[in-house]
């Protein structure tokens, strides 16, 4: 029977992000070894782990840092593999740190000289050359907004990289950090499950990564070099769960993956709310606006700009990654923000947020999305809007190029002017965001607000209450009809001056083209 080994693109979307460190497989490596040696056990709590990784290990990482890679691997682990994220394996952190090496260009250079392991920066978009690069550093008539592509050399490159590092990988499940293994046993070959997925075909995935090789199942143990050379023959690009083709809106996704690429001033409007997407892409869309109500695991949104992305509930890991002037409404489970410029996050979260990269001018507020089904979508992706965790989205870990310690000064200085990286929305300022429905709409989302946005809200619904009351008071049919036409002239001034206008226009196109489905 056939086997094929494919690898998780999820870990390399969501799990590899820039940080002081430039990762080679030498530090990796050096890493690892420092921290087994600093600890009894091989697994580590979180405490532990900031203890030894800040403090014992070479390279050090900074509090922010540490803190970072934590939430981002166990997130990943418990998604992934299943494992509880209230402890981490340190072969499951080396098999992470590895990925932290993968860059599309880097890559590129080194198949050319496979005898050659240098230093890789932490930057996966191709023509980048450092890992504090990002938009700020570009004029801005040619801003090079660097995405996270679907395309066939994305596609190639990381089954390149994983042909290439499995080796190293295979050592460091075995704890051989100082030359490749003798052996490597099932339940040490299973570990790199959280980075390669096994099936007899590319829709049928098996249980455990082991089963892709019989042999080794059947023996329990193998020659390492047996193991590997079997393996690099089989691993291959997952088309069916990974699609690389671009969606439509309207239709349901048929595949796994929803990728939504290259849009420039459209509206793109997802149904069905109750639709299940496992990955969601959107990637290289400028002055668009995107709606999504379905329920999500997993989101990166890549290399966009002057883009509003509208979303339900993402259950695992939202990523954005190289964006400007960018608005993102979410709520997630984990939510991670790189190299973005002058990008607003309206976020509901578990945990808090990760900032990483040369990510400067960003704006934080609440969760703000009103739909009538949202309530649904949130409780089918894990992500009701729990009191208990009302403020979360307001403490981030920020571990940003050159600033390794705004996470703790952010906590010291309550002001915000003490902060470059971020600020928050203004409670004046804020607004929900009420995504269009068909017909007649239902009770919408009650919003969980910290109290002084929460205040504010029910201040404007009180003007607004006065505002109607006022206008409910003019005598006289005419007078009335004066109002409203001054009202409504006001309005098509400002839907003019905002673009608001296309919108509109496309929001009505997708619902006659939704109507003309059913």
């Amino acid at each position: 029977m056939s086997r094929v080994l494919w690898v998780r693109s999820e870990v390399f979307d969501h799990g590899v992000f820039n940080t002081s460190i430039r990762w080679s497989i030498s530090k990796v490596f050096s890493f690892l070894g420092t921290l087994k040696g600093s600890t009894s056990s091989t697994t580590l709590s979180r405490s532990a782990w900031m203890d030894v990784s800040t403090t014992k290990c070479k390279p050090a990482l900074s509090e922010a840092e540490a803190a970072a890679y934590w939430t981002v691997f166990s997130v990943l682990q418990q998604s992934i593999v299943g494992n509880p994220g209230d402890v981490l394996e340190i072969r499951v952190i080396g098999i992470m740190l590895v990925c932290q090496l993968f860059s599309p260009n880097r890559v590129k250079a080194e198949l050319t000289n496979k005898n050659e392991v240098g230093t890789v920066w932490n930057e996966r978009a191709v023509g980048v050359s450092s890992p504090r690069h990002s938009p700020r550093g570009s004029p801005k008539n040619s801003m090079p907004h660097a995405a996270l592509g679907r395309g066939l050399d994305f596609t190639n490159t990381l089954v390149a990289f994983a042909k290439q590092h499995l080796g190293y990988l295979m050592q460091i499940v075995t704890l051989s950090l100082l030359a490749e293994p003798g052996a490597v046993t099932v339940e040490e070959f299973d570990l790199l499950g959280l980075v390669l997925c096994a099936g007899t075909s590319k829709n049928q995935p098996l249980w455990r990564l082991s089963e892709a090789i019989p042999d080794l199942v059947a023996k329990k143990s193998m020659p390492a070099a047996e193991v590997r050379k079997a393996a690099q023959k089989l691993i291959t690009w997952n088309e069916d769960v990974y699609t690389t083709d671009n969606a439509q809106p309207i239709q349901e996704p048929a595949a796994k993956t929803l990728n939504i690429t290259g849009m420039s001033k459209l509206t793109w409007f997802h149904r069905p709310h109750n639709a299940e997407i496992e990955y969601l892409n959107i990637v290289d869309c400028k002055d668009c606006a995107i709606y999504v109500t379905a329920r999500i695991r997993f989101c990166l949104i890549s290399g966009c700009e002057g883009t509003t992305v509208i979303l339900g509930g993402v259950s695992t890991l939202c990523t954005t990654h190289n964006c400007e002037k960018v608005s993102i409404h979410v709520a997630a489970h984990c939510y991670k923000m790189e190299n973005c410029i002058d990008t607003s996050s309206y976020l509901f979260t578990h945990i808090p947020p990760i900032i990483t990269g040369d990510t400067r001018g960003v704006k934080l507020a609440p969760y703000n999305v009103l739909h009538s089904h949202m309530a649904s979508v949130l409780q089918g992706s894990r992500m009701t809007l729990d009191p208990a965790f009302v403020d979360v989205w307001a403490h981030p870990v920020c571990c940003t190029a050159g600033m390794p310690d705004e996470t703790l000064r952010s906590r010291v200085n309550a002001a915000e002017e003490q902060n470059t990286t971020y600020h928050f929305v203004h409670p004046s300022k804020f607004f929900p965001v009420v995504v269009p429905e068909n017909g007649p709409r239902g009770a919408a989302l009650q919003l969980v607000l910290p109290e002084v946005y929460d205040k504010a809200m029910k201040e404007r619904q009180e003007e607004m209450q006065e505002i109607q009351q006022q206008l409910s008071k003019i005598p006289g049919d005419a007078a009335k009809k004066k109002v409203h036409e001054a009202i409504q002239s006001h309005f098509r001034d400002w839907l003019q001056s905002t673009g608001k206008v296309r919108q509109l226009s496309d929001l009505a196109k997708h619902s006659m083209q939704f109507h003309q489905t059913l």
